[in-house]
């Protein structure tokens, strides 16, 4: 039995007022809106915050998490100021609706060889985890192009309150990452999870030859995966991500009721 409350993330181009409601009625406990178009928080206005907030209330929906588009990896300082702003704007808008999480891709983990870029993509995010915890939130590192082993000691040294990460076994999958290592490794940072695998979000495993441990990529171990985030006491959300180009109703369906059988 999962302990984690299933939510759910939706779709940018449908109507998300529309979503809200059919997620009450399918019954997920909370959402994953992009901080995108009309709810850009460029665009949004005080009243349109407001009404946002009071449909979530009205379905009895927790907004989970904001997540922030970003275009360009944060490991150079062209128009650096110009994305950090940005992300700002977003910490204050998920604040204002009600989530103390936003979710980001801030590119991968430059390596040792290309010291420079390293140093401005660290000090970026260091830079993203001060604001947000400026601002009342934290920032969720979206996991996919590294393994948590590499990611956990730059969250350690950079030991700022505002940063966390996101485990989205999806995506680490179709990097040939080990989403339970990755669970194991990271610890105390996970603050946010996703229930995808190498199906979701319109993804196309690549399957390699077995690695140690019993891990294939692109096969996620549900019960494997679901225990890792037992054993580091994780106990935020479980958010679906739909495939775009697939009923998002059925395949929350779907996975909710394999999920509640294991």
């Amino acid at each position: 039995m999962i302990r984690s409350p299933l939510g759910i993330r939706l779709n940018p181009a449908r109507p998300i007022r529309d979503q809200i409601r059919e997620a009450a009625r399918i019954g997920a406990k909370g959402v994953v809106i992009d901080a995108i178009g009309d709810l850009s928080p460029d665009r949004l206005s005080e009243t349109g915050r407001r009404e946002l907030r009071h449909l979530l209330r009205s379905v009895e929906l927790s907004l989970i998490a904001l997540h922030l588009p970003t275009r360009r990896p944060f490991d150079t300082t062209d128009q650096l100021d110009d994305r950090l702003r940005r992300a700002e704007n977003a910490f204050t808008l998920a604040y204002e609706l009600g989530s103390r999480l936003v979710l980001a891709r801030v590119g991968a983990l430059p390596p040792d060889s290309e010291a420079l870029r390293r140093e401005t993509w660290c000090s970026a995010v260091s830079e993203l985890g001060r604001r947000a915890d400026h601002r009342g939130v934290r920032i969720a590192l979206e996991t996919g192009t590294e393994s948590g082993e590499e990611l956990r000691p730059i969250l350690d040294s950079l030991n700022s309150i505002g940063l966390g990460a996101s485990i989205d076994p999806g995506t680490l999958l179709l990097h040939g990452q080990n989403p339970i290592a990755a669970a194991r490794d990271l610890g105390p940072w996970v603050i946010h999870a996703y229930a995808t695998d190498s199906s979701s979000s319109g993804m196309q495993a690549r399957v390699a030859n077995p690695l140690g441990g019993g891990f294939r990529p692109g096969v996620l171990d549900w019960e494997e995966y679901l225990g890792s985030l037992e054993e580091i006491n994780y106990r935020g959300f479980l958010t679906i991500w739909p495939d775009p180009a697939r009923d998002p109703v059925l395949q929350f369906t779907s996975l909710r009721e394999h999920l509640e059988r294991l």
